[in-house]
Formats: structure tokens, sequence, C-alpha cells
């Protein structure tokens, strides 16, 4: 490979490259949340919530003339704002009788994602294809995306770094939690703003329908193999810029959709992490690696002391 290709490469790759590594982060610590407090689900629902924001946002940006950075801003405020009546209807049919909280968001969810390809088709032609909504376009983010990306990561490692004791005490023990006279409502509404803010920076890069793997598959394939809150808050966003930078080289290399090959790492990356569980559970008989829960895994019988 020539030097002037070389340079050429890492001109166009240095900017998904920098946007992956900070969202890899992001996914892999906002992920631990997600699967110890068991909102996988929500953030499910959630990303195809982020269609139809996503959509109505773009329509309003180019209304208004804006330029490639300023339909970013668009689509990501869009989306931020239609979170938040999906949020509340996901809430509301929750509470109703006969209608479990999994139900609540499967209808949420389609919904959501039913109402966005509707607006796609309302208002088209887009000046963003559908495809750059669902599964993303890391190779032309923009500088908007990063310093968004940015900014809520630093936010989230603020949250989690003052808050992370509380944080597992309520996923681990939510009735020892209650029992000391403890209040959770503020840190359900720091695990929900994590999650939706992050789902919302991650839209560029891989879209709406395959942010969940990025969020859900580093802590969700970590917890059989680690010991220790700590060592998943540290080992899961590694494991997300491993998987966000190895799609992307796979992606240019293959001339795959970037999108979807991230996903595609994220699954072997997790199933490749339950093999290992299944065979260190089978070599260590009586070993309490616990596959069973997000809170066995993490050694929850520090927790409420630490809290």
């Amino acid at each position: 490979m020539t030097l002037a290709l070389q340079e050429g490469l890492a001109g166009v790759l240095g900017r998904p490259l920098l946007i992956l590594v900070l969202l890899g982060a992001l996914a892999g610590l906002v992920g631990v949340l997600a699967v110890t407090h068991q909102r996988v689900f929500y953030a499910e629902s959630i990303t195809h919530g982020t269609f139809p924001g996503a959509v109505l946002g773009v329509v309003l940006g180019a209304q208004l003339g804006l330029g490639q950075d300023g339909l970013a801003v668009a689509l990501m405020v869009g989306a931020a704002a239609m979170c938040l009546p999906l949020a509340w209807l996901m809430h509301r049919l929750a509470r109703t009788p006969g209608v479990t909280p999994q139900a609540a968001a499967g209808i949420v969810l389609t919904f959501g994602f039913a109402l966005g390809y509707f607006l796609n088709t309302w208002f088209a032609p887009l000046p963003l294809k559908i495809e750059s909504f669902l599964t993303g376009s890391v190779l032309t983010v923009t500088r908007t995306d990063v310093l968004a990306a940015a900014v809520v990561l630093a936010l989230v490692v603020i949250m989690v770094v003052a808050l992370w004791r509380p944080l597992f005490f309520l996923a681990f023990d939510p009735q020892g939690f209650a029992a000391v006279g403890l209040r959770a409502g503020v840190l359900h509404a720091v695990v929900l703003f994590s999650i939706t803010a992050t789902l919302v920076v991650v839209i560029p890069a891989v879209g709406t329908i395959l942010a969940i793997a990025l969020v859900a598959a580093p802590a969700a394939g970590l917890v059989p193999l680690v010991h220790r809150p700590q060592q998943l808050l540290l080992a899961a966003p590694l494991a997300g810029i491993a998987i966000g930078v190895v799609g992307l080289l796979l992606a240019v290399w293959w001339n795959f959709s970037a999108g979807g090959t991230i996903a595609l790492v994220a699954g072997v990356f997790y199933v490749a992490c339950r093999v290992l569980a299944s065979r260190q559970h089978r070599t260590h008989t009586g070993d309490d690696t616990c596959e069973h829960s997000p809170a066995d895994a993490c050694d929850p019988a520090p927790a409420p002391a630490a809290a």
C-alpha cells in the first residue's frame, strides 16, 4: 500500500474512527446500566421511537434551509423530542391492568417504527436516505455528530463516577435499597436519560435499528465473565470500542455496510463471551460464575455495604 493511499485512508477514516471510539465507550458504559437495571427492552423500544422523531427533525431542518451540520442537529433534536411522548406512552400502558411492561414496550416499539415509515413516505423525498436512519452512515458523520457524542459521553461518565455505588445497589438489591430509606427516582431518571441520550447520538453512525447491538452486546456478553461492578464498568466500554473499530475496518475491507458489520461483530462478541463463560462454568464446577442474572455476575454482596 503506497504512502499516498495510506494518507488518503487515514483522512477518510479519521472521523469515523474517532466517533466509533466515543460511541463504543459510551454504548458500553450505558449498556452496563441497561443490562443490570433490566432496561434492554426499553432501549430497544426507544431505538424505534427515535426513527419518526429523526424523520421529523430532518424535515423541519430542510424547511429551514439548514446545511449538513444543521440537519445533523435537527435529526438528534427530533429523535430526542419524540422519545419523550413515547416513553410517557410506554409508562401509561405499563400501568394499565393486564398489560405487562414487556407488552407495553412491544406496542411502543412497533408503533414508533410504523410511524417512522409512514412519515418517511409522507414527506418523501427526504434530504437523507431512509438507510441513514435505519443503519446509519458512519463514513459521513459530521463534526456536530462527534461533538454530540463527546458531550453525552462526558455527562454519562460524570454521573456514573458519582453514582455507581447506589446505581449497582439499586440494580442488585432493590428491596434492600428501599429498606434503608433510599429513594430510587433520581437513579431511575439517570438510567433512562443515559440510555435515551446514547441512542440519540448513536443514530448517525449505526442508525436506529442496529444501535441496540452496540449498547447491549458488550455488557450482556461480559456479565458472566466478570466478578465485580468496577470490572464491568471498565471492560464494557473497552469492548464497545473494539467492536466499533473492528466492525468499521472489516466493513471497509469487505465493502459492506458499516452499521451492519458493526452489529454483526457485536453479535459475534456476545456469542463468544457466552461460549467462554459456559466452558468456564463446566471447568470450574461449583464456581459461582452466575450465568442467570447480571446481578449474580457482579458480586452483589459488597454492593449494599459500599452504598
